[in-house]
This record gives C-alpha cells, structure tokens and sequence, in this order.
C-alpha cells in the first residue's frame, strides 16, 4: 500500500520552530550572534553563517545536514557553533551530538591530521521538551574527570540541550526571552522582535515562497528515495525466505540461485 503524501503548511503558516523558517531566519549573522551571545555567555568575534550546512565524514557516505552553521572568523582558528531546532525527541539526541561533533571535527581537520587545528566546538539542541527529564531549561555538557569533576577534560567541546517550554525557570532575562519566544512566538525584547520581523518577511517574501517549493520538493525526494531503499530492503528479505523455503523443501541449490539471484554460498548460510 502506497504511503499517503505528507501535507505542509503553508508558508504564511511557518514558525520559528518550524525547520525551514529557523534555517531561514538564524542564517542570518545579526539574529544567531546576539543569541549566542546571550545563551553562551561568551564574546565572539566576527563569523559567517550557513544554513543548511552538508558535511561528510566518508566520500562512500551520506552528507549530514546541520540546521545552522556557525564558524567563527579569527584568522583561521575560530570556534564552531552548531544550531539544532528539535521538535521531536527521537531517544538519540545526545548521541546524535556525538556523532555531529565527530563529523565537524572531521572536516576541521581536513587532511593535515593535526589535532591542535581542532576548534573548540558548541553543539546546541532547541527542544520543546525536557529529554533528560530534570525539570531543568537548560543543560550544558563538558567532558569531565569521573571522581574529580573540577577537572576537565580540556576537549573544547560543549553540548547544550535548550528545552524552551520551560522558558518560566530561566533566570538570565535575554536567554528566557529567547526560549519564551521559542515555545510562543512571543517577542519581548529587541532581540526577540528582530526574530519575529524576520519570520513576518519571510513569509510574503517571493523568493521565500520559491525557496519553500523547492525544499519541500526536496524533503519529498529524500522520503522517496528512503521508501525506495526500504521497499529494496523487504525484496532481499523476501528472497532470502523463499531461498530458504526452496531449500529446506529439497530443491537444489542450483535452481534456487536461478529464481532468486543469491549464489549458492548465500543460500547454504541461511
């Protein structure tokens, strides 16, 4: 049975926390500095952005997809920031930023092997919910010594896990109007307004709209191509069990590799 097609809302209908308008939108440098700014608490110099940035760690391997990139632009040895919204807790997030950070460090590294070109790296998750279940609005990460937690391990890699739904707990009164503005839409600060002028353009923006047809064409593809691959996945299976049906009922092996395209050696492993 063919999959029904996935409806999108329409453009005007975009949030912030809707994927393509928090690319759209955090591309720009004078809405995600100030952010992590404010978030990170620390200064950082000039940077460029990339929405949507694909990096890979393996040429035989698939691109992966950041929401937003960050690098920082300091003679070449800037920080990196990665920007996730994240509206659906998939049980692997944390791992995800594991494997995030080793894709990033990958590409830092380029060819030269050296560690010392290794940036020191922020990987930043906006949540809707709590997926650590502390009841806390924010959780930030390091690696730490075991029995001595004063001591780091001095990797510069920081993960940070925004659950913006409990925007109310946070104390720091630029970060809460972020998440407030994350889980409401309500804009309470300059910052905030900034954000919320910027989703209103985008929305009657002409190129936006053209913008919006292709990714959504794009989105349609990717999804295609996965139900490609896992209807490519069940005629293996399928092969495979009736080869071992055929085999088990005696007929040789022969005739089976014929009906099945498995080579004997594969037919005698089932």
């Amino acid at each position: 049975m063919d999959c029904k097609k996935k409806k999108y809302k329409p453009l005007e209908e975009l949030t912030i926390r809707d994927n393509f308008m928090f690319v759209k939108v955090f591309s720009d440098e004078a809405i995600a500095k100030p952010f992590l700014k404010a978030l990170l608490k620390i200064e950082i110099e000039r940077v460029s952005v990339v929405g949507e940035a694909h990096q890979q760690a393996d040429p035989n391997k698939k691109y992966i997809r950041f929401d937003v990139l960050v690098k920082e632009e300091c003679n070449g040895i800037g920080r990196t920031f990665d920007l996730e919204m994240q509206m659906v807790d998939t049980k692997e997030l944390p791992l995800r930023a594991r494997y995030y950070q080793g894709i990033s460090d990958t590409e830092t590294m380029g060819n030269t092997h050296k560690y010392k070109e290794l940036k020191e790296q922020y990987i930043i998750f906006l949540c809707p919910t709590d997926i650590f279940g502390q009841e806390r609005p924010i959780y930030e990460f390091e690696n730490r010594e075991k029995n001595d937690p004063s001591l780091t391990l001095g990797d510069l890699t920081y993960k940070y896990f925004c659950n913006f739904s409990r925007y109310g707990a946070v104390t720091d009164e630029s970060v809460r109007d972020y998440l407030k503005y994350f889980a409401t839409d309500e804009a309470s600060s300059a910052a905030t307004k900034a954000i919320s002028d910027k989703v209103d353009f985008y929305h009657k923006d002409p190129k936006t709209r053209s913008d919006y047809m292709t990714f959504k064409d794009m989105l349609e593809d990717e999804r295609e191509e996965g139900r490609e691959e896992g209807r490519e996945e069940g005629r293996a299976e399928a092969c495979k069990e009736l080869a071992k049906g055929f085999r088990d009922a005696g007929i040789s092996l022969e005739v089976i590799a014929k009906q099945t395209g498995l080579t004997p050696e594969e037919i005698k492993a089932l």
